[in-house]
């Protein structure tokens, strides 16, 4: 039983780390798209403050920027606070596609990523 509990926490890591790396890899391409097509309709006044305008032009920020846009696009519930009363823009087809796949996986690395804290915390516990 333990080296199967071993066997899944290691299977779990890698596609964790697989996981990981799809997700940042396609914010940081996607990035540049959204922030060209975007930012003159989004990235004002009312919906980011002007040291958050000033903070989010360069490299770091920015993607946090794009998670902004992405979460806004995909579901429109996790940035309602922030964009309240404007409907999201219509995205093309594989911008759309590639904006649900982004945030889906990195959404769900979030109970993974407690799923192999418990497996860890099991295997560890019967050392």
């Amino acid at each position: 039983m333990d080296k199967i509990v071993f066997d899944l926490t290691i299977v779990l890591m890698f596609v964790l780390l697989l996981a990981g790396i799809f997700a940042w890899t396609g914010t940081v391409l996607i990035s540049k798209y959204l922030s060209k097509k975007y930012d003159p309709v989004l990235f004002k006044k009312p919906y980011f403050t002007e040291d958050e305008q000033l903070n989010y032009r360069e490299f770091p920020l920015a993607l946090h920027k794009t998670i902004i846009y992405l979460s806004y696009f995909t579901y429109p519930f996790l940035a309602k606070k922030r964009f309240k009363n404007v409907p999201a823009p219509k995205l093309e087809i594989i911008p759309k596609i590639s904006a649900y796949i982004i945030m889906t996986v990195g959404i769900a690395t979030i109970p993974l990523t407690i799923l192999l804290l418990i497996m860890v915390a099991y295997v560890y516990s019967r050392l």
